[in-house]
């Protein structure tokens, strides 16, 4: 017993991560509908398992904490006496996922450490959401407003299941300190309403230790 022990603990490593993301909603969603999409930096926690599956394969699957929407600016004209007066609008999208990765990695052993790169499927579930707006007209006249995002199957909710690919690669040096990067590739349309097709697109990078 003690013997399985000590092999499982060699094959087995745990480690936890954090990072931000760069995500957008494409093509586009409801709540900000023929916006220009800027990019905006959202935030990311985790924790994985790193496996040993292969001589030079692991298998690591996490829990994230993952927080992706998009950043739209819009550009809109109101009336004031008689004569249109234009103003932009700022929408920062913020959904928060409860998402689980298991992804299959070759491992490259180098003098400084591990490169390695591969991918694998991933399920999220959403549980909150916000979008907070500000009208402006000038540098002078500015207008915020935060709305929550509620999620079900009416046409002005989204869907809170998200499931999809992830691309990772990146370096792991001999003390267990980890330096990442993912795409990620989601395949649900997450919009209700049948006007807007939305999905999860995201661009990572994130830094962790490998105990």
């Amino acid at each position: 017993m003690v013997v399985n022990n000590n092999l499982m603990a060699q094959k087995a490593q745990f480690g936890v991560k954090t990072g931000l993301n760069f995500p957008s909603l494409q093509p586009r969603t409801g709540f900000s509908p023929g916006s220009q999409y800027e990019i905006s930096a959202k935030f990311l926690l985790g924790i994985f398992a790193d496996i040993k599956v292969g001589k030079a394969t692991t298998l690591q699957p996490g829990l994230n904490f993952s927080v992706k929407g998009n950043k739209s600016v819009g550009q809109h004209n109101s009336i004031s006496y008689g004569s249109p007066v234009p103003y932009t609008t700022d929408r920062n999208i913020n959904l928060s996922y409860l998402e689980i990765p298991v992804n299959l990695l070759y491992n490259k052993e180098i003098k400084m450490g591990t490169l390695y790169a591969g991918g694998g499927p991933y399920a999220a579930y959403a549980i909150g959401g916000r979008m907070r707006s500000i009208d402006k007209r000038n540098i002078y006249m500015k207008r915020a407003n935060v709305e929550s995002i509620d999620f079900g199957n009416q046409a002005n909710q989204l869907k809170a299941g998200d499931f999809g690919l992830n691309l990772v690669a990146g370096f792991r040096l001999k003390n267990g300190m980890d330096f990442g990067a993912n795409f990620g590739y989601g395949f649900v349309n997450i919009s209700n309403d049948a006007g807007f097709k939305s999905q999860n697109r995201n661009v990572g990078v994130s830094i962790g230790y490998l105990f």
